[in-house]
């Protein structure tokens, strides 16, 4: 039996569902005159385990609720509709759904050909957050698009991976579950082992993500690319002359989209920058900070202190300490 023949069997409580049309309670959270958005406590699922994976049952609405964890819903077969913070979104075949503790969101009614698997994560440690902070350090985009979504404030407590997107995640899944319902030896080890690099795969998908919600024509998309690429000789004039923008206009729009100036961007991405080298390499300090684009080494060291609260030294200090 293939996981898909596995998920399409009727559960207990698909089957009373079916038969009365009516939404089963399966958790003691949500029986009787439940509060709005009840939160489901951890220790439901987790007994010596990194993660939990539940089919959905199908045939009845799921009623509003949020989680004290990091949730991943992955629809395997079919389509499901779900309102998460109070916002309707289709979410089809392969489409993958990761919520953040305090999203709240409900689940309409699965039909029979609709499938779809719970991935509740034990570690509260694991957020949206966490997993923006595990890669591109050094990247002004990445950074403003991750902290000041502009289009979508819901979407601060979620991401939805469309199919197009998520191949490699998709797989990592699909093999975790094959091990959680069909067990063999070394199952939980070969999951434990899945976990980290789904958590990587995830963590790289997220600035497509993100990104989707910008136009390429925005000029403020196109200005963070610009300091992206170009930090150490850039200016703000020449950044006007190169996007056809009155400088003016585009000092004004910088500020009110990010909330900082164009040379406050610039420096945190030559600090960002800078900071990645001390840490990662043993070129030395003066030669980073003019590499970055820092001329002045009183002002460098000032803005750096400011910024990362210690000075260039004590973090290479630190770092050849701890190898």
């Amino acid at each position: 039996m293939d996981l898909i023949a596995l998920l399409s069997q009727e559960s207990v409580i698909e089957k009373e569902q079916k038969k009365r049309h009516k939404f089963v309670p399966d958790l003691p959270e949500l029986e009787g005159e439940a509060t709005r958005a009840p939160k489901i406590k951890e220790h439901l699922f987790f007994e010596n385990k990194d993660i939990y994976i539940s089919k959905h049952n199908r045939y009845a609405a799921y009623p509003e609720h949020s989680h004290q964890f990091l949730e991943l819903n992955y629809i395997v077969k079919g389509e499901c509709r779900q309102i998460i913070n109070g916002v309707p979104y289709l979410l089809k075949e392969g489409d993958i759904l990761l919520m953040d503790t305090g999203s709240a969101h409900s689940i309409e009614a699965l039909g029979k050909d609709d499938l779809l698997l719970n991935i509740l994560f034990n570690n509260k440690s694991i957020s949206i957050n966490w997993l923006m902070n595990m890669n591109h350090h050094d990247s002004i985009l990445y950074k403003i698009l991750l902290t000041n979504n502009p289009l979508d404030t819901n979407a601060a407590n979620f991401i939805l991976f469309r199919n197009e997107q998520n191949e490699h995640i998709k797989q990592i899944i699909n093999n975790m579950a094959d091990e959680y319902f069909f067990p063999k030896v070394f199952s939980g080890k070969i999951i434990s082992s899945y976990l980290p690099i789904l958590l990587y795969e995830l963590a790289r998908s997220l600035p497509h993500e993100y990104s989707e919600t910008f136009s390429k024509k925005d000029p403020f998309y196109e200005v963070l690319q610009l300091i992206d690429a170009e930090f150490t000789t850039l200016t703000l004039d020449a950044a006007s002359k190169r996007l056809n923008f009155n400088k003016n206009y585009l000092s004004n729009m910088i500020k009110k989209r990010s909330g900082q100036t164009f040379t406050e961007l610039l420096n945190e991405k030559r600090l960002l920058k800078a900071n990645l080298l001390i840490e990662s390499t043993e070129i030395p300090i003066q030669t980073i900070l003019t590499e970055v684009g820092f001329s002045n080494k009183t002002y460098f060291y000032t803005c750096y202190k400011n910024r990362f609260h210690c000075l260039p030294s004590e973090v290479r200090k630190n770092g050849a300490a701890s190898k």
